[in-house]
């Protein structure tokens, strides 16, 4: 391979890399836009960034009655649909809250959560 080969090569990296990137930072704040609605009675997310490649997201969450905001890291993801309903199933995840943390981890890791529909343009886009 030639010198110019890896040279463009690269350039087709790092264009992939960017692309990818503003999809991300758009498709989180679209994502935050449309999650927020949901959780309004519980808080309200301050951050959310989501890394499609990796199948992990990271949100920051001001709930109502805490001090500071709660952060949690998605790790691994996985969206589906079946039957004209959109499923997310949480692989990994860690909060800087031990007992969110723990919560997460017995009750949500593994199972198969149905989104709301007004979800379902979002989540295709980062599918």
């Amino acid at each position: 391979m030639s010198f110019f080969d890896k040279l463009k090569d690269m350039a087709k990296d790092t264009v992939k890399t960017s692309l990818h990137t503003t999809k991300d930072i758009t498709q989180s704040a679209v994502f935050k836009a449309a999650i927020n609605p949901f959780i309004r009675k519980y808080g309200q997310i301050l951050a959310f960034k989501i890394d499609s490649r990796n199948k992990a997201m990271l949100f920051e969450i001001m709930l109502k009655g805490e001090a500071r905001p709660v952060r949690v890291n998605v790790k691994k993801y996985q969206f589906f649909n079946k039957e004209d309903k959109f499923f997310v199933k949480i692989v990994r995840v860690e909060s800087n809250r031990f007992w969110i943390d723990a919560m997460m981890n017995t009750f949500i890791v593994d199972l198969e959560i149905e989104l709301p529909k007004e979800l379902n343009k979002p989540i295709q886009a980062i599918m």
